[in-house]
């Protein structure tokens, strides 16, 4: 018992008897720390909203007047149309259907997901449904596509031939004849320029066929399934609107860091990074507190070369791609013995951090913290063990490993450094079947 408070404080809980030697009884009131009424004096709320027996009544009203049973002269113009077999099916799937889930179900949506207009489904909405789709079997029955480039003659014939269809389309009745107004001329010669341009993006303009179903798909949005085999489109007016991956804008620190690394963009996409340490930091100034994001991120292409790069700034985005091009840039290779673990045991110790790392034969894995794992991954190394006695700060664990990986003494070097000669067992006597 705390000597703060004594036992008969209304706080304590009545559980005592009444001829305890605290002299509790049963009926103590205890002073709760919240408004909320207890559990046990809450109602149950249900799942599901409970339907009363006087709105059912109304329910089964309203369904009788909205959704009423066919009367004889219904049924009379029903069978001027319909079989009676197939009377006799409407019938049928009528009586199993209830009206009055009709009426709850096929009531108006107030949700803020309903369909942004009224319609039954029936008909296809160009702007909002999605275009009907074609199988290119519905016009290559089979299924060789015989499409050529035109020629210059072909070209001209063809944009010629789809600018009267698309001007035929605006002016039904023809094109206007005699004096026109400054009004008629210019809408005239809108409608002609946006034709002839029109025409001159068209596919059938670019490539020519020798079938007449397969030459009209190329401009139907509904053969989608043939558009994606032709070659791309090689017209003037087409490339204007299209943005080149070459003209895309490039970061300047990346472009300064595939001239220092002499590599291209293909050969920096086999990079793979990971970000593994991610917190705020904040410096101390005149000014105030400066609150910015520190990034540790690791690099390395799975074959040998492994990184380690730190960056900072007050933009997210800004400090994570400083670490990763230092990650890049301090790439250094890692030896691995038959490609697959290190050559004997590594030690390293960066501040309290101390970082143990054991080969292993061929089949023993990764089995390292999520940290060394992730390092040992992007270095291409299969077998592996390690430990951590001291310290498990993440920054110096990562560091000393990587600094153990990338450090690592070569039986060759110490063979010279001893003026011996050094031969490996392993590949003299098993024939270089070391697996």
């Amino acid at each position: 018992m705390s000597a703060c408070r004594s036992a008969r404080c209304l706080l304590s809980k009545a559980t005592a008897a009444a001829g305890s030697p605290l002299g509790l009884s049963k009926g103590t009131s205890k002073r709760t720390f919240h408004s909320s009424s207890p559990r046990p004096a809450r109602k149950r709320r249900p799942h599901y909203p409970s339907i009363k027996a006087s709105d059912l009544k109304i329910l089964n009203e309203d369904a009788q007047t909205l959704l009423p049973k066919y009367s004889d002269a219904e049924t009379q113009l029903l069978s001027n149309r319909y079989t009676p077999s197939q009377l006799a099916a409407i019938k049928a799937a009528e009586s199993v259907i209830d009206p009055r889930d009709v009426l709850l179900q096929g009531s108006q949506r107030t949700d803020p997901w309903r369909l942004p207009y009224h319609s039954d489904l029936i008909e296809v909405d160009k702007i909002i449904d999605h275009a009907e789709k074609l199988d290119v079997r519905d016009t290559i029955p089979q299924g060789k596509k015989n499409v050529r480039l035109a020629n210059a003659v072909e070209r001209d014939a063809a944009i010629s031939k789809i600018a009267t269809e698309n001007l035929a389309k605006l002016y039904p009745g023809g094109l206007p004849d005699g004096q026109l107004t400054p009004k008629q001329q210019d809408e005239l010669e809108q409608a002609v320029e946006g034709a002839m341009m029109q025409a001159s993006l068209d596919p059938r303009a670019i490539y020519t066929s020798n079938n007449k179903a397969e030459l009209a798909a190329l401009a139907d949005p509904r053969y989608s399934v043939v558009l994606p085999d032709l070659p791309r489109l090689d017209s003037r007016l087409a490339k204007a609107t299209r943005r080149l991956s070459s003209e895309e804008q490039e970061d300047p620190r990346q472009k300064r860091m595939l001239q220092y690394l002499g590599w291209d963009k293909s050969k920096l996409r086999q990079i793979r990074t990971k970000t593994l340490v991610v917190h705020g930091v904040v410096n101390q100034t005149r000014m105030g507190k400066i609150r910015s994001m520190y990034y540790l991120t690791i690099a390395g292409n799975g074959d040998g070369l492994l990184g380690v790069g730190e960056g900072k700034s007050v933009e997210p985005e800004e400090g994570r791609k400083q670490s990763v091009m230092a990650a890049i840039r301090n790439m250094r290779p890692v030896p691995r013995y038959e490609n697959r673990t290190i050559y004997g045991t590594l030690e390293k110790k960066i501040g309290a951090t101390k970082v143990l790392l054991y080969s292993r034969p061929p089949g023993f894995g990764l089995r390292v913290q999520h940290l060394i794992f992730e390092l040992a991954r992007a270095a291409g190394l299969q077998d592996l063990s390690a430990k951590t006695p001291r310290s498990r700060n993440k920054m110096n664990v990562i560091k000393a490993t990587w600094e153990a990986l990338t450090s690592q003494k070569l039986p060759d070097e110490i063979a010279r450094g001893r003026g011996k000669k050094l031969v490996d067992v392993r590949k003299v006597y098993y024939g270089g079947s070391v697996h």
